[in-house]
């Protein structure tokens, strides 16, 4: 999800993962997006994740285009998505998954477009939430700066236990931290605990 003044490289970047794209190409899609950037900003805004390897350049006369580079750091919610396609078998179970675990980690329902980050771009098989419960997220994103169209539907699933969405997020969390040494892979038993 797009946060201004934070994070236009994530947006950058998952537009640029999808398909290679020219500079006007992809300054013609985050104005579709509602993004209204000048061309010479994208411009230099590209040659600078180029420059520290998040992007490659490769020059295509007249122009040039930029592909993601395999160097680059997931983010939460590729992630979220990597593991929920691991986990389970069939896309439906795959989405549903992506929803419990977002919705665990933000505490809220879960956006469309954020599921579109996670990389699932089929129908959501969840429960979408009213449209009071929908606006009163929107409208605490929006005080964050995140702008999420008045129409995007919003999902939730019934908070129960769930142990697989539990796994995925520990996975992440000592993935992204780097703390498997201090992981036990298996837990020691005494002989009076039989």
């Amino acid at each position: 999800m797009f946060v201004p003044e934070r994070n236009l490289k994530d947006l950058v970047i998952s537009y640029i993962r999808d398909q290679e794209r020219s500079i006007s190409a992809l300054t013609k899609q985050l104005e579709a997006d509602g993004y209204s950037f000048h061309r010479l900003f994208v411009t230099g805004y590209l040659k600078a994740l180029a420059d520290v390897g998040m992007l490659k350049e490769k020059e295509i006369p007249p122009a040039k285009v930029y592909t993601a580079s395999a160097h680059r750091e997931a983010n939460l919610y590729e992630m979220v998505g990597d593991r929920c396609r691991e986990a389970a078998a069939d896309s439906t179970a795959q989405g549903r998954l992506a929803v419990a675990t977002l919705q665990r980690v933000f505490r809220r329902p879960v956006f469309l477009r954020e599921l579109r980050e996670a990389g699932f771009s089929g129908a959501v098989d969840a429960p979408a939430v009213g449209k009071e419960e929908r606006e009163e997220t929107r409208r605490a994103l929006a005080k964050l700066g995140l702008q999420i169209p008045t129409n995007e539907p919003a999902y939730r699933v019934e908070e129960r236990r769930n142990d697989v969405r539990d796994a995925i997020l520990c996975d992440i969390l000592v993935e992204r931290f780097g703390l498997t040494p201090l992981v036990l892979d298996t837990k020691q038993m005494k002989l009076t605990e039989r």
